[in-house]
């Protein structure tokens, strides 16, 4: 083995080292990535189902309950602006589409459908404009939708 042989042959050793080192890199980037959006979801789901006040609102979509017309703006407001959260992080890609659907989706689209919950106020006001546009994302997603949980992930 000659001097030049040697030297090639450390050029491709050092080249395969540095191939594996950023693909560790890249794999481990990808981690926190999911990582970080497994968190974001966890927190928002932390934060919407210990305030009772919008479980409470849950409940009464299933049936569209009267009682959704008695329930303060501010409450309402805050029912809508969490869905509109969720919106936000689907839009920046912080949540799935699929995820967003099977945990948020289907109470966006009782609310969305409540003649109750909207009773005084001005459904199609550009402040909801946010929300209604996730409604319909939920509705159109979810005329596809067949679950499989493998389809859901961060």
């Amino acid at each position: 083995m000659t001097l030049d042989d040697a030297k090639d042959i450390a050029t491709i050793i050092g080249v395969g080292i540095a191939v594996v080192g950023f693909a560790k890199a890249v794999f481990e980037y990808v981690q926190q990535g999911v990582q970080k959006r497994a968190q974001a979801y966890f927190d928002l789901e932390r934060s919407f189902w210990k305030d009772e006040s919008l479980t409470a609102i849950c409940k009464l979509l299933e049936d569209d309950d009267p009682a959704l017309a008695t329930i303060p703006l501010a409450t309402k407001i805050l029912f809508v602006a969490f869905h509109e959260d969720v919106a936000l992080m689907l839009n920046s890609k912080l949540l799935s589409e699929g995820v967003a659907h099977y945990m948020f989706g289907y109470y966006a689209i009782l609310c969305d459908a409540s003649v109750h919950f909207w009773k005084g106020e001005y459904k199609m006001s550009p402040y909801w404009s946010l929300f209604r546009s996730f409604v319909e994302r939920m509705k159109k997603f979810e005329k596809g939708f067949h679950f499989g949980s493998a389809k859901l992930r961060f």
